[in-house]
């Protein structure tokens, strides 16, 4: 399997049998130029421009956008019901965990997550190869917030995103934050940056 990031909360996932799956497109607006990619499905966490520009991607991609189980192209997707803030989105909205299985590995993307999951959704997602998760608050959970769910699923590796760079045009805090978090409260877990 390899991964690529495009940046803010967008992956490219592709199968050793060559199935594209993108998670997240994020829009022009947001300061990223995207290539050309053609997918076989694109995963929207939730609908915000930043999420869900799915005219970006080619092909005739399935978008997979609510929580239930779908086996597409290789993968195998499951989602996960959270929010985009910790008031039960009365904020910003619905937020899905999407757990994504090919070429036996397991990713979690969290999309935009708000709060720390409940208890069952935790052990859902414990375990997993890869987490994908936002570390710069503001519109989602906060570096400190996210190395602690990040503790509780255990992933082999994490891969922080949805954080401040420097072409992004609105503001999220920096990567050092979730980092910082890490080195104070360290664990087993091999943090991966982009």
């Amino acid at each position: 399997m390899k991964r690529t990031w495009l940046g803010h909360s967008t992956f490219v996932l592709e199968t050793d049998a060559g199935a594209v799956l993108v998670t997240d497109p994020v829009d022009a607006g947001s300061g990223f130029d995207l290539p050309r990619i053609n997918a076989d499905v694109i995963t929207v966490s939730h609908h915000h421009f930043d999420h869900d520009a799915v005219d970006r991607i080619g092909g005739n991609p399935i978008v997979k956008d609510t929580p239930q189980p779908l086996s597409v192209a290789g993968f195998s997707i499951c989602g996960y019901p959270t929010f985009h803030d910790e008031v039960q989105g009365a904020k910003r909205g619905p937020n899905t965990i999407f757990s994504i299985e090919a070429d036996g590995q397991r990713f979690v993307h969290c999309g935009d997550l708000g709060h720390v999951p409940d208890d069952a959704t935790i052990e859902a997602l414990k375990g997993a190869d890869v987490l994908m998760i936002p570390v710069g608050g503001i519109f989602t959970v906060d570096g400190k917030t996210a190395w602690a769910i990040t503790k509780r699923i255990a992933p082999k590796v994490v891969v922080p995103m949805h954080y401040a760079v420097p072409n992004l045009t609105f503001r999220l805090e920096p990567l050092d934050n979730f980092l910082n978090a890490a080195k104070a409260d360290p664990a087993p877990i091999k943090i991966e940056l982009q």
